[in-house]
């Protein structure tokens, strides 16, 4: 990618450096407007997302029913961005839900309204599709991470000197909270300043954000855009790291104005009102959500459904047998993807865990390049990954799908993996050798058994980021190998919603199916295995 855009291009016979793609690049209207829409929306997504997601954290956490919603809201995160972003679509369109509610009663309007509710030229609902799907990613990530710091502890500390909750939330808890989500947050930050599926179904087209414009430029049937969509790649790339770094100095300065409000002595914190009213923010992006989601049923099972009805007049199951022979054909390679990929990934995380437990790997280059593809943008690495695949003659084939797969889906399965594995009693293995000196067989029966918890949960973390990946597909299929997620999203401009819906439908359904899978399995999987072995012995 960095060759190509100082102008060395073996394919045009040039192998001198130049940069008369970059000052190209400088002179492009489409690079500059891209830019501006990629930063404005990723950047102010971001910040909505952990703004509601702390503040609602902040004001439910000691509440009895907080936990059951915590585990009400988690299957939501192994639903791909895709199958939210189309009921998202579905639901703010001109002739979406949102506006059969109050019509004709409340607005008037017996006809769907010439208004841009979705893909306006500023962004608005690209920022609200991120927000609905990365605000319940990062209220997980805030929940696990609380367990390290007692927060209870501190609050009473906090509130016998005379601070109200919210207060000794933001001066006390929040500030130590932050550290320990720093590494999700960037991941959220890198992703929204660079997604290409959500942005072409809800995002702005003319003009549309940059990386939509990259991938547009790289399939350019002139070799010669080439050149200057590297450059915007490598430009892509500086931006989302300058972001970082920018947003790293700005959390670093609201941390020491809320220790010198905390020093003051003021009992009440200036933020009280913020947190308030982003609490609301994230009750709405949660009943948004599932309206997304509810919505997408409606339209797979409708017959007749005309404007401005409500809810459907007729329903019927010929949409499904219509859509039965693609859907099973795109269901089939989407799944054996997402099981060879997440299988594979377990299995190195495993190889690589074992390594960390006996070595300090945390100190060393190995643990680092595993956030590569979670930090660097898609489209930066996935063109020079093309090139790649190209030059080996390996593109367009089934077992390059499923390494990129794979490749998306190892930091993930390990960074998930990682607490549980290291926090593991080794004694209890140790006994089994001791007792047994089979050390494969006690890795599996005795460590391994009693990490199927984790595991499984791993595996549907795993199996939903593989489900949701689609510019690597795309990629390194070349369209030859298309799955759930690639047909939606090329679908959802068609205008057929009740086959897009079944799309997305199936597509959320079967990583949903996984986690469920995922929760019951360990309680009784051990019964269930008794009870075959007591009837085969």
């Amino acid at each position: 990618m960095l060759l190509p855009s100082f102008g060395f291009e073996p394919a045009f016979s040039r192998y001198e450096l130049t940069l008369d793609h970059w000052l190209a690049l400088g002179s492009q209207p489409e690079f500059w407007s891209g830019l501006w829409l990629s930063g404005s929306s990723g950047i102010i997504a971001t910040l909505l997302s952990y703004w509601f997601a702390s503040s609602l954290l902040v004001l439910c956490y000691h509440r009895s029913w907080f936990q059951r919603f915590q585990s009400a809201i988690t299957p939501i995160l192994s639903i791909p961005h895709a199958a939210i972003t189309i009921g998202l679509l579905f639901l703010l369109s001109p002739s979406g839900w949102l506006i059969r509610f109050i019509s004709p009663w409340l607005s008037g309007w017996d006809r769907p309204p010439n208004l841009l509710t979705t893909q306006d030229p500023y962004g608005i609902t690209l920022i609200l599709a991120l927000v609905v799907k990365e605000m319940p990613y990062l209220l997980f990530a805030l929940l696990a991470a609380i367990s390290q710091l007692n927060p209870n502890a501190h609050i009473t500390t906090a509130r016998v000197l005379g601070y109200d909750r919210t207060s000794a939330w933001h001066f006390v808890v929040l500030p130590r909270l932050y550290e320990l989500i720093r590494l999700p947050i960037f991941i959220v930050l890198a992703f929204n300043l660079t997604v290409v599926d959500v942005a072409s179904i809800i995002g702005p087209n003319t003009p549309s954000t940059l990386a939509v414009t990259l991938l547009r430029w790289f399939n350019d049937p002139s070799l010669s855009m080439r050149g200057l969509a590297s450059a915007a790649a490598i430009a892509l790339t500086m931006v989302v790291l300058g972001v970082m770094i920018g947003w790293h100095l700005a959390a670093k300065t609201l941390i020491s104005y809320r220790h010198y409000e905390a020093l003051r002595g003021d009992r009440k914190t200036p933020f009280r009102w913020l947190t308030t009213v982003g609490a609301i923010g994230a009750a709405c992006t949660i009943v948004m959500t599932a309206l997304t989601l509810l919505i997408l049923p409606l339209w797979a099972f409708a017959k007749r459904w005309r404007f401005p009805d409500t809810f459907p007049s007729t329903w019927t199951f010929d949409n499904i047998s219509r859509a039965s022979r693609s859907l099973i054909e795109l269901s089939t390679q989407s799944l054996t993807l997402a099981f060879t990929s997440t299988t594979i990934a377990l299995v190195l995380s495993l190889i690589l865990l074992e390594k960390e437990r006996h070595t300090d790997l945390s100190r060393s280059h190995t643990q680092r390049l595993l956030y590569i593809p979670i930090i660097l943008p898609q489209v930066t690495l996935l063109f020079g990954v093309q090139v790649s695949l190209l030059w080996l003659n390996l593109n367009g084939t089934w077992y390059s799908v499923a390494a990129l797969h794979t490749f998306y889906s190892l930091p993930y399965v390990y960074l998930t993996l990682k607490s549980p594995y290291l926090a593991y009693d080794q004694a209890y293995l140790d006994q089994a050798n001791r007792l047994k000196p089979l050390k494969w067989r006690n890795f599996f029966m005795i460590k391994l058994a009693m990490l199927k918890a984790p595991l499984f949960a791993t595996f549907a973390i795993g199996f939903s980021v593989s489900m949701a990946q689609y510019l690597p597909t795309l990629m390194a299929g070349e369209g030859r190998i298309t799955t759930l997620t690639t047909e939606a999203v090329t679908r959802a401009a068609s205008g057929d919603r009740k086959l897009v819906s079944i799309m997305a439908l199936m597509q959320a359904i079967m990583p949903l199916c996984i986690f469920a899978l995922a929760m019951l399995l360990p309680r009784y999987w051990t019964p269930i295995r008794l009870t075959i072995r007591k009837r085969m012995c």
